[in-house]
């Protein structure tokens, strides 16, 4: 009687394992496996199914009538297609956002998510990329810090900080009000207040060059209406260099203004003539400054005026060095 029960315990786990791994189970050839009658096996898939209910897992147990076998298929709309997957992959390893031994256990986790059919499709599409992986210079493991900062954040904890600039050889302390963790271009960011300051502009800090963290036991508030909303700070920066929020106007030359509102979310068409856009926007002034001298002569600065001289400045400067050979 034991081993009967053991036997049957083993083969629905069996079963069921190669069911979620998304296999299919012929009635037939599972009786023949385990020698037992086809009846049998309906009564473990029955069993199956009825598990399956139970623990309302998003999927249920089908007959395929063309394959004949059973199958388990996706009921809700909250698992991962394969498309979604792989570009999903496709987006982390582009980012270079965490060590190489991180990235291909998050990477190998997802894959695993797919039809068993289709995960050697997506690893075989991956495979040179993810060989080719390269760290970032700082080749630190920063997921318990982000997990950390943002339990902070959600308390509204006031946090110390160790901070080593790259040009600096010794850490400066900063106690500060944490508001938002960002990824952008390669890294992850810390936007936080300066807790001396009641009214400020979010200052940006590279989470890697975080040497020490401390949470300290002390609460902040900030008004609802002025809380910090990621979204709308990410619309407004460039270069993750924030600097005083001012509003521009540009003339722009080069051959794609979609290009220019994908990367300035608040910017807008004010006139579009012969090929030369009039654009606004609402941004942080350091990392604006940059974006708009990376477009060479495809743009003309406008307003304001302190930012047009600027523009003439460094351009007068940057001409300097190519004078002489």
């Amino acid at each position: 009687m034991v081993d009967s029960q053991q036997n049957k315990g083993y083969r629905v786990i069996s079963m069921f394992d190669r069911l979620m791994d998304g296999q299919g189970i012929s009635k037939k050839q599972e009786a023949f496996t385990h020698q037992v009658g086809e009846k049998t096996i309906q009564r473990d898939l029955d069993q199956i199914r009825v598990y399956i209910e139970k623990a309302k897992l998003d999927c249920h147990l089908k007959y395929v009538r063309t394959e004949k076998l059973y199958k388990l298929t996706k009921t809700g709309e909250n698992v991962l297609s394969k498309e979604q997957v792989l570009a999903i992959v496709k987006i982390l390893i582009e980012s270079r956002a965490l060590l190489k031994s991180e990235m291909s256990d998050i990477i190998d986790k997802l894959i695993s998510i797919v039809a068993a059919d289709k995960q050697e499709f997506i690893h075989n599409i991956i495979l040179n990329e993810k060989h080719l992986y390269v760290d970032l210079n700082h080749k630190k493991s920063l997921l318990h810090l982000i997990w950390v900062i943002s339990e902070a954040i959600q308390k509204k904890k006031i946090i110390k900080i160790d901070y080593l600039r790259e040009s600096e050889s010794i850490p400066s302390q900063k106690i500060l009000k944490p508001l938002g963790v960002i990824f952008s271009e390669y890294y992850f960011y810390l936007i936080a207040y300066d807790s001396k300051h009641e009214k400020d502009l979010p200052i940006v800090y590279r989470i890697d060059r975080i040497q020490h963290f401390l949470e300290l036991d002390k609460k902040f508030q900030i008004p609802y209406s002025e809380r910090f909303q990621e979204g709308e700070f990410r619309k407004r920066i460039q270069f993750m260099d924030a600097g005083e929020l001012m509003h521009i106007k540009f003339m722009f030359k080069g051959r794609s203004p979609q290009a220019v509102l994908d990367r300035l979310p608040t910017a807008k068409i004010l006139s579009n003539n012969a090929g030369e856009c009039l654009f606004e926007a609402e941004v942080f002034g350091r990392g604006i400054r940059m974006w708009l001298l990376s477009q060479g002569e495809n743009i003309e600065v406008l307003e304001p005026l302190e930012l047009r001289e600027e523009m003439i400045e460094t351009i007068q400067s940057m001409q300097q060095n190519y004078l002489y050979m």
